[in-house]
């Protein structure tokens, strides 16, 4: 029986004798930003929010007011739908499922012909008109490997 090794970097002891290896094993081990958005900038209160995107479930525009909804909270945003999602919109992690819901589908753990069922049990609609096309850019976004449940 064997075992498998993905070895990264291969060191030398004692560690003090070879410093600059070490060193650049860890720079080779580092990890680059998963996100291409890390943080989104907005308004809320009347107070400058820093949100980490990967806390973002999904946000959504009902009732003239864009509201950004977490695990932990939904937050009440300043601007427009379009204004707040802007950034977003070049994060291959978020989908527009539908006018006025932009979702994270890091989130998403179950899909039907007209709904995205997040981890938390909420269901959000999909738009009927691209529904086979936003249920194939999900299961594209799955299976390369890049998402899936959090």
């Amino acid at each position: 029986m064997g075992y498998s090794l993905s070895a990264s970097y291969y060191l030398l002891k004692p560690l003090s004798l070879h410093q600059a290896d070490f060193e650049e094993a860890m720079e080779l081990c580092q990890l680059k930003p998963p996100y291409e958005v890390m943080t989104l900038s907005v308004m809320a209160d009347r107070q400058k929010l820093e949100l980490p995107t990967e806390k973002i479930l999904y946000i959504d525009y009902q009732n003239r007011m864009t509201r950004i909804h977490t695990e932990e909270r939904v937050i009440p945003v300043s601007g427009g739908f379009q204004e707040v999602t802007a950034a977003l919109q070049k994060d291959k992690r978020f989908l527009p499922c539908y006018r006025g819901i932009l979702i994270n589908m890091d989130y998403i753990s179950q899909v039907d012909s007209q709904t995205f069922r997040l981890i938390n049990g909420e269901e959000l609609p999909i738009a009927l008109r691209n529904g086979k096309q936003l249920r194939e850019t999900y299961r594209q976004y799955v299976f390369s490997g890049m998402g899936g449940i959090v």
